[in-house]
């Protein structure tokens, strides 16, 4: 009896240490995110097309309270005007942090993400802004 225990307690502790010494890269990370309030990405731009005042164009991407479910208030000031939206990363991607590049157009910015050990932007939303309005919206779907 004490050496089929013996060897039953031998064989779970080797079993219970193989579970636990995976390979690092197939570990699975604890997602994290950004504190609440903290600006993950901004970009700033002197208004071009009106000399007489020296307006400038700011697009900021803020951690909402609601950040572990990947919600980002969106705030823009086109000079003296200001404009707040809100985005959503795409699900099972909750935990990648938003980027900013510039988009085709003036005042024309594409907020993404990338892929971890990738370098592709991934287009995801677009913030538009001109004299009489600022559009928000997204223009891609991801699936994860």
């Amino acid at each position: 009896m004490k050496k089929t225990t013996f060897i039953c307690a031998a064989i779970s502790i080797a079993a219970f240490a193989a579970c636990n010494n995976a390979p690092a890269d197939k570990k699975v990370k604890p997602k994290q995110f950004p504190t609440p309030g903290t600006v993950v990405a901004t970009i700033s731009a002197p208004i071009n097309d009106d000399p007489l005042n020296h307006f400038t164009y700011t697009l900021r991407v803020i951690a909402d309270s609601d950040i572990k479910s990947g919600t980002y208030d969106v705030d823009v000031d086109y000079g003296p005007n200001f404009a707040e939206g809100f985005m959503s990363m795409p699900k099972g991607a909750e935990d990648l942090k938003p980027i900013i590049r510039k988009g085709d157009g003036p005042y024309t910015y594409i907020v993404g993400f990338r892929l971890p050990n990738d370098t592709t932007f991934y287009d995801y939303y677009q913030v538009f802004s001109d004299k009489s309005h600022t559009k928000m919206e997204y223009i891609k779907a991801y699936t994860f």
